[in-house]
Order: structure tokens, then sequence, then C-alpha cells
């Protein structure tokens, strides 16, 4: 991602961006994880880290598409604000973009 910055162009990696957004979720609660949206990613994700299952699309808006794995009794939209929050809160912190979206899928409960 690029965007101008006060001292000229700067551009971001999408890794780099997919670290902060899995750094906020960690920092946010023990109960939430990261997961793969499918079995194959799922079987694949043992190869690679977890910020590889975090989907970043470009365009007016920055839309981060999170799959995420939660413990059993947690409340999905309760925790969609919180997490959304977070991760604005860390990318105006540390690029200055406030204009982003969240999908958040649900992919597997835990007990």
């Amino acid at each position: 991602m690029k965007f101008q910055g006060t001292c000229g162009d700067i551009e971001i990696t999408d890794k780099a961006m997919k670290k902060i957004v899995f750094y906020a979720l960690q920092e946010l609660s023990q109960t939430v994880s990261v997961s793969a949206k499918n079995w194959l990613e799922k079987f694949l994700s043992n190869f690679v880290s977890e910020e590889s299952n975090i989907k970043i699309t470009e365009g007016e808006l920055l839309v981060i598409d999170l799959y995420i794995s939660v413990e059993y009794g947690i409340n999905v939209p309760s925790l969609y604000s919180q997490i959304l929050d977070k991760i604005r809160d860390y990318f105006k912190q540390h690029m200055g973009i406030e204009s982003l979206d969240l999908n958040l899928h649900v992919v597997d409960v835990k007990q």
C-alpha cells in the first residue's frame, strides 16, 4: 500500500499490515485467535504463519477479512466492535490510516 506522507511517498507491505492486525488481535484477548477459512487452508497453515490467514484488500477503504476462532459463550457483536476499535487505533497510531472496514468471519468455536 502506498500513501502520501509529510516527507514523501510511503509504502507499507501487505505482510506488515497483517502483522499489525495480528498483534492488535493478540493484545485484545486470549479467547480469540486467527484461524483458516477452510480445511485446506487450515492444513496448509501448519507450514506458514498465522498472519497469512488475514486478507487485506486495498481500495477506497482498506478492507480486512479476519477469520477467527472464538471460545464458546463469546458475544460476537461485542467482540466485533472491540476488534474493530483496536485495529483502527493501531492503524491510526502506526500508519495514520483511519478509513478501514472489517469483515469478521467466525469459522470455529472452541470449548
